[in-house]
C-alpha cells in the first residue's frame, strides 16, 4: 500500500503514451530519453514520469515492463491489470468510498484533501485515480477542430467571412461605374473632344493580407479605405 501523500500523479498523456510504446515494443528498455522522445518532453520530465511508473508498478527497475504491464497493454485484460495496479496503490478506504469504474470525482478530491493536500494537488491526485481506475482502456479525448486542420486553419473561415461581408456592403455603396461614367466630364483637348467612355481602360488588381486574427473593426476600416483612395479619389 502506498505511504500518506505518496499516491500516484500520472498525466493521461504519459498513461496512453507507454502503453502505446508497449504495444508496439513490448520488450522495450524505457528510460528518460526513449520516453522524452516519443511523448516530446523533456528527459528531466521523463525521468519523473518514469519514477512514477516504476511506484504502480508497469515499469520494472531495469526499465522492463512489468508482468502486470503485459496484461495492461491488451484490451481484453486491462481491466484486471488496473484492478491489481489500483489495490496495490490505494487504501482500502478510498476503494469503497470511490469504487473503481464508478468514483465520483468530488469524492475523491474531498479524500485527498482530508489527506492533508491541497486543493489543487488534491485535485491532480485524484485525476490519476480516476484514469487508473477505469476498468476501459479509454483514448485520450480528440480535438474538436476537424481532422487535417490545425487551431489557426480552424479559426480562419469566420475570419475570412467577416472579410467577404464587409467587402460587399463596400461594393454596395460604391458608386457603379456605369453610372460614374455618365456625370464625369467631357475632356477637351483644344478642337478635339473625347468622352471618358473613349478613353483605354485602365485595370487595377488589388490583393489585401488580413490577419486571421484581425477583428472586424480593423476589417471595417481598411475596406473603408479601399473605398477612400480607389473610388472617391478618382471623381477628383
Amino acid at each position: 500500500m502506498a505511504e500518506k501523500n505518496r499516491y500516484p500523479q500520472i498525466p493521461s498523456a504519459v498513461w496512453w503514451g507507454l502503453r502505446s510504446i508497449l504495444q508496439r515494443t513490448p520488450k522495450a528498455t524505457i528510460d528518460e530519453r526513449l520516453l522524452g522522445v516519443q511523448l516530446s518532453v523533456q528527459e528531466a520530465a521523463a525521468r519523473a514520469y518514469i519514477t512514477e511508473l516504476k511506484n504502480v508498478g508497469i515499469i520494472g527497475e531495469e526499465g522492463k515492463a512489468t508482468e502486470v504491464a503485459d496484461k495492461w497493454r491488451l484490451d481484453e485484460t486491462y481491466s484486471d491489470a488496473v484492478q491489481e495496479i489500483v489495490s496495490a496503490n490505494y487504501p482500502e478506504g478510498l476503494l469503497h468510498v470511490a469504487p473503481p469504474g464508478a468514483a465520483e470525482r468530488q469524492k475523491v478530491v474531498s479524500w485527498f484533501q482530508r489527506e492533508g493536500l491541497g486543493l489543487g494537488a488534491a485535485g491532480n491526485k485524484a485525476a490519476t485515480y480516476l484514469l487508473i481506475s477505469s476498468p476501459s482502456p479509454n483514448e485520450a479525448p480528440k480535438t474538436s477542430a476537424k481532422s487535417g486542420q490545425t487551431g489557426s486553419q480552424a479559426n480562419e473561415r469566420p475570419i475570412k467571412e467577416k472579410a467577404v461581408g464587409v467587402a460587399d456592403r463596400v461594393r454596395a455603396s460604391a458608386p457603379k461605374a456605369a453610372d460614374s461614367k455618365k456625370d464625369r466630364p467631357r475632356i477637351s483637348n483644344g478642337s478635339n473632344e473625347i468622352s471618358h467612355s473613349q478613353q483605354m481602360p485602365l485595370n487595377i488588381n488589388v490583393q489585401i493580407h488580413i490577419s486571421a486574427d484581425a477583428g472586424s473593426e480593423q476589417i471595417e476600416s481598411i475596406f473603408k479605405a479601399m473605398r477612400r483612395y480607389l473610388y472617391d479619389a478618382s471623381d477628383n
